[in-house]
């Protein structure tokens, strides 16, 4: 009886730990249990980091979301103007007519990249919401977010309120725009907040436009604010689908893109935080895309199973 009952504790045992093991498994490569995204290539080296070349950086297969690099993936950083992409999104729940004539206030004026036009001029919600996306210009971020009707505090609480609901517990913001270095996030959650911007049709339009052109009323003057992200605009070897930048001294040079090779193929969603320079920050990006496109199996019939 004594026996059975050693027998009988020894396989319970066993059990804890063989589940436990399994438990694991799963949080280290969750995609292996969900077989959607792209397999590891048997003998590709692991990305090699250069020293000092970022604070942390994610790779993720855009059509599965699973994650194909992570370093210090989880370290809360300043977001600096990869702020406005939540920006934008809490704009948009707000939407006003696209072709609503609005006047930009020196109250709007925070410092910072910003349109260059006086206190006073119009222009339409459109070319505000271009200029903030596009440009990353702060001053008509902060109009967006006064003319929501929430008030600014309120139109941060939402901002928080949409991070939340997202699932980001390191993402905080303190105001619109990304000048604080309160306005804090993670390289891994950011890329699910680009996720979620980028697939808004309207969000993904003004971050893969590489300039945009309108008129400003009083006084009337044609202005074109032209897009941050060198990967869209200079680079012949990328498609991009949407991107932002964002640079404050606290963060140094953060980005965060969605891309394809121009001749086709997987896209990937990079986030680098922390770049010493804003071309290391491209050139990061580019890096780590060539890499998980050679280091990864892309075929369709390939089930992810994450780099050692």
């Amino acid at each position: 009886m004594r026996e059975n009952s050693i027998m009988s504790g020894m396989k319970s045992g066993y059990l804890v730990i063989i589940t436990a093991l399994a438990a694991l498994i799963l949080s280290i490569s969750p995609a292996n249990a969900a077989g959607t995204g792209p397999e590891f290539r048997s003998g590709a080296m692991r990305y090699q980091r250069a020293d000092s070349e970022f604070v942390s950086a994610v790779v993720i297969d855009a059509k599965s979301g699973e994650t194909l690099y992570a370093y210090q993936s989880g370290k809360q950083w300043p977001a600096a103007s990869l702020s406005k992409l939540m920006s934008a999104l809490v704009t948009l729940d707000h939407h006003q007519p696209w072709g609503k004539t609005v006047s930009l206030l020196g109250q709007d004026e925070v410092g910072g990249g910003r349109l260059a036009v006086k206190a006073g001029s119009k222009m339409t919600v459109q070319d505000m919401f271009y200029s903030s996306i596009v440009g990353s210009a702060n001053n008509t971020t902060m109009s967006l977010a006064r003319l929501s009707g929430l008030g600014i505090k309120g139109f941060v609480k939402e901002m928080n309120a949409k991070a939340k609901a997202l699932g980001l517990k390191d993402t905080k913001f303190e105001e619109p725009t990304g000048l604080s270095e309160k306005n804090v996030t993670t390289a891994a959650e950011m890329a699910k907040l680009a996720q979620t911007a980028f697939s808004n049709m309207t969000i993904r339009r003004a971050a893969s436009t590489m300039a945009y052109k309108f008129t400003v009323a009083n006084p009337k003057v044609v202005k074109t604010v032209k897009n941050t992200n060198h990967l869209l605009t200079m680079d012949d070897d990328l498609w991009v689908i949407g991107g932002k930048t964002g640079y404050i001294d606290e963060a140094l040079y953060n980005l965060v893109v969605q891309m394809r090779p121009m001749d086709g193929g997987p896209q990937v969603l990079v986030v680098v935080l922390g770049s010493p320079t804003k071309n290391a920050s491209f050139a990061s990006a580019k890096s780590l895309a060539n890499w998980a496109w050679k280091a990864y199996d892309w075929s369709p019939s390939s089930q992810l199973t994450v780099a050692k």
